[in-house]
């Protein structure tokens, strides 16, 4: 990957908030145990140098860094346990109201789900997971990301309205005391004043219910939540067409060899069936030029209410070869001339994982992890990096040559990663890959400025044969723990800085990442992508002024093989050069406390 594109297009700092605080979820206290080490013989261990520079920052982790985004379906997503799970991994922004289309059907005002169907129904949504429910899970946490509803109308009978949304964030960050009108829609509904809804939100329920009572929640604090999108993956509408669909999607749990869930937009009218959108293949009224206009509309009436928010609209990777009728072709451009005067960051969706050549339902770890295999030859790999990698600098090539073309001067919207998950139907030779990816996908991603990286999904579903984060039954699984190692080394407040390996990572793949922490400490993060052998690295920290002691964990193939978790271990012999080594496909990480 290009480093200096990535960082060109995504170093923009978040503005302060509320919620861009310090709070965050506690790390779980692990008994000091042996190490567990990589059982390879010494002449077989890989060496580099690695050069941490402190002076040199990167970015800053915020509270709304580091999220998570539960399906539809998912029943349990928001349990005691599960919370108690997000917290212990350091998650600190919840996506909502969720995947798989809920969000173009939703309407948190009146609690309802349109049926976007003429000959079929729509999908269940319980009260439980709607906004006003959710409120309490958001302030456990920390903080959301609120997707508005794009793609219909209360009526059922057209796309989304801007004031729909704009009336979503009086409820969520007004003031009760606030008259401003928001006006009413293309429909003639009138969504009242920003203290209407603000009062709601601060007032508790009625003996006899008014309509309204699933709004009253005794809030009176405004949730100050910053980041909003204008829908999520609004392509998935049947503009660039759509697979053939066993069944209704009301019926859909996640399974293997389900379709996408539509992304429904009610501006080219209803379809009989959820297998019925790629109807509007090529329909311009459903088509990015559309969706990048309404952008405008909804950006204007939201900071109308709230103009410190920031508002985003979705992107998408061009397809990988430009002549063809792919998904993705004419997308960025066709947003971009549109909206992005009116856009404070750019949401972007990254899926990865794919099947291993010669295998039918393997993982490429390969791909995933180190070498990204051209989709179109198996034979041919692209320099540069893994998948995540090729993706993202394809991404965003295309964005700084569209940026340059329609944006104004000087603006350059930054990322938001409003998904990023792994298949869950491609089962790991070394399940450790998963941890691995998770904890240096998104460090990566956070270092280099993206303003949230949301991981997807809260739970697998039910018979998954690779779960990355937490299966059906609430079991944390490999992906899981590189995040929590995450949370390990950095917090909120804390800042990313450089770390170096000089080894080509072709021949050492050693990714290494650091952190400055606001206590004074240093947290270290050495991620050794190679299957067989450890890797010995020999760390040079630039002005040193930490302690001599700190804390080992260790999470990987061989903690996984021993049937361990993360293990936790003391460190001595800090300074400002010393040795680390990190076993064979696994993670290390290191905290050092400030001087005493």
């Amino acid at each position: 990957m290009n480093k200096a594109l990535v960082d060109k297009f995504f170093f923009v700092p978040l503005p302060e908030r509320k919620h861009c605080s310090s709070q965050f979820g506690g790390f779980a206290v692990f008994a000091l145990v042996p190490l567990i080490l990589a059982v390879v013989p010494i002449e077989a261990q890989l060496k580099t140098t690695v050069k941490v520079e402190p002076a040199q920052q990167k970015a800053m982790l915020y509270t709304t860094s580091l999220g998570a985004v539960a399906d539809r379906w998912d029943v349990n997503a928001y349990d005691a346990a599960t919370i108690r799970l997000l917290q212990d991994a350091g998650i600190t922004n919840l996506r909502v109201p969720g995947n798989n289309g809920i969000d173009s059907l939703y309407h948190w005002s009146t609690g309802t789900i349109t049926n976007p169907y003429t000959d079929d129904r729509a999908p269940a949504f319980p009260r439980e997971k709607m906004f006003p429910a959710v409120v309490p899970v958001i302030e456990q946490l920390g903080t959301a990301i609120v997707s508005v509803n794009y793609g219909t109308n209360l009526a059922g009978g057209g796309g989304g309205e801007p004031m729909e949304a704009a009336a979503w964030v009086a409820y969520a960050n007004g003031d009760p005391s606030n008259t401003q009108a928001i006006g009413k829609d293309s429909a003639g509904n009138d969504w009242k004043t920003v203290g209407f809804w603000a009062g709601l939100r601060a007032s508790k329920p009625l003996a006899t219910d008014d309509g309204y009572n699933h709004l009253r929640i005794g809030h009176p604090a405004s949730l100050g939540i910053l980041l909003w999108t204008v829908g999520n993956e609004p392509w998935w509408n049947g503009f660039y067409g759509q697979a053939r669909t066993i069944g209704s999607d009301a019926d859909a749990s996640g399974k293997y060899g389900e379709s996408v869930s539509p992304e429904v937009d009610l501006r080219a009218g209803k379809v009989p069936n959820s297998k019925e959108w790629g109807r509007h293949q090529h329909n311009t009224g459903v088509g990015p030029s559309v969706y990048g206009a309404a952008v405008v509309q909804y950006v204007k009436a939201m900071k109308a209410v709230d103009p410190k928010i920031l508002v985003g609209a979705f992107v998408l990777q061009p397809p990988y070869a430009n002549d063809a009728d792919q998904m993705g072709k004419n997308w960025n451009a066709e947003v971009l001339k549109a909206a992005c005067t009116s856009m404070d960051f750019s949401a972007a969706t990254f899926w990865e994982g794919n099947i291993q050549p010669a295998t039918t339902d393997t993982m490429d770890e390969e791909d995933l992890l180190t070498l990204a295999r051209d989709p179109m030859d198996a034979t041919r790999y692209f320099p540069g990096g893994n998948r995540l990698h090729y993706d993202l600098s394809q991404l965003g090539h295309d964005l700084l040559e569209k940026y340059k073309k329609f944006c104004p001067a000087n603006h350059q919207p930054p990322l938001a990663i409003t998904n990023l998950g792994i298949s869950e139907w491609f089962p790991y030779k070394n399940p450790a890959a998963g941890a691995l990816f998770s904890a240096d996908a998104i460090t990566t991603l956070l270092e280099s400025g993206a303003f949230t990286v949301v991981w997807a999904p809260i739970h697998a579903p039910a018979h998954a044969l690779s779960p990355s984060f937490l299966d059906s039954n609430n079991q944390p699984q490999p992906a899981y723990y590189g995040v929590k190692l995450i949370h390990q080394i950095a917090r909120p407040g804390d800042v990313f800085i450089s770390a170096t390996s000089e080894a080509d990572p072709g021949l050492v793949p050693l990714a290494v990442h650091a952190v400055k922490r606001r206590d004074g400490g240093l947290s270290l993060l050495f991620i050794n992508k190679d299957q067989a052998r450890s890797v010995t690295a020999t760390v040079s920290v630039n002005g040193y002024s930490y302690a001599s002691k700190g804390t080992r964990y260790d999470y990987g193939k061989a903690t996984i093989d021993a049937g361990k978790q993360i293990m936790e271990t003391p460190v001595d012999n800090l300074g400002s050069t010393f040795t680390v080594e990190v076993p064979r496909y696994g993670i290390t990480a290191i905290v050092i406390p400030k001087a005493q």
